[in-house]
């Protein structure tokens, strides 16, 4: 067991740290709250012509790559300049990289230009951009990528390899998250298949990362960011009677946590 002294949401919140978001209108909505659920504050501007300045405001940049358009694949690589200039932490979410070759592409060249300090994405997009075959359904994961006890200890070293050729860290996501920087490797299994129900939550997930990675280090946010998100998911489907009411309540559930340390199994 390793202890992460994890209370994050005070000192966000205390902090109350900029994100700047160039992300998909599927769920804007709701990453600009649950970033704010989290104690940060929200901008989500795209325009190519304002996005350097606005990134040079921010204490954080989150990149995703759903619903991708030609405007924000010109904005994005502006961003990610910026930020590498300024020395701001960013979040890169690799939706889709599994399913397209567009965005795969894409996300290789943001990740020439500027490693960002954790790359997010599920166990298909992962093993994508590590150059392994992936069986991506859609953007979902698919059924032979799933992690289990038989791949656990093969997945663990090429991700940690991984990790370390791009000095960064990664957060897979699945039934069971793994968090994988070069020397340490962290598995969480909060969360409830209803969060799966509803559009936008990995998305959520990788906002209140960027927001937390605003604090602290990759590692400790990406740890933080998906056992809370995950616990919120199990008390807002115990307080909900469907998708609509589960939506509502995982953002209250969210914001209602109080702040703990984690243990967590490496």
């Amino acid at each position: 067991m390793i202890e992460k002294q994890t209370k994050l949401r005070p000192l966000t919140r205390s902090a109350q740290p900029l994100i700047h978001c160039i992300t998909n209108p599927i769920s804007i909505h709701d990453c600009a709250n649950i970033i704010l659920a989290a104690g940060g504050r929200p901008i989500m501007a795209e325009h190519p012509a304002e996005v350097a300045e606005i990134t040079s405001r921010a204490q954080a940049l989150a990149l995703n790559l759903g619903n991708i358009t030609d405007a924000r694949m010109e904005s994005m690589p502006k961003a990610l300049e910026t930020a590498a200039r300024l020395h701001l932490p960013v979040m890169l979410d690799l939706v889709g990289t599994a399913c397209s070759s567009l965005r795969y592409e894409f996300a290789q060249k943001l990740m020439t230009i500027h490693m960002p300090q954790l790359l997010k994405g599920n166990m298909s997009e992962l093993l994508a951009m590590s150059g392994q075959t992936a069986h991506a359904i859609g953007i979902d994961a698919g059924a032979q990528d799933v992690l289990t006890d038989a791949n656990c200890s093969h997945l663990k070293k090429l991700f940690q390899e991984k990790a370390a050729q791009w000095n960064t860290t990664l957060l897979i996501t699945g039934k069971e998250d793994m968090v994988v920087s070069p020397d340490k490797c962290a598995f969480i299994t909060n969360g409830t298949p209803a969060m799966s129900q509803i559009t936008g939550t990995g998305c959520m997930l990788g906002m209140i990362c960027a927001t937390y990675l605003a604090v602290t280090d990759p590692f400790t946010a990406a740890v933080t960011a998906a056992t809370e998100f995950g616990i919120a998911g199990e008390k807002a489907e115990k307080n909900s009677s469907g998708p609509g009411s589960f939506q509502v309540e995982l953002l209250d559930q969210f914001y209602n946590l109080p702040a703990q340390d984690y243990l967590f199994s490496q």
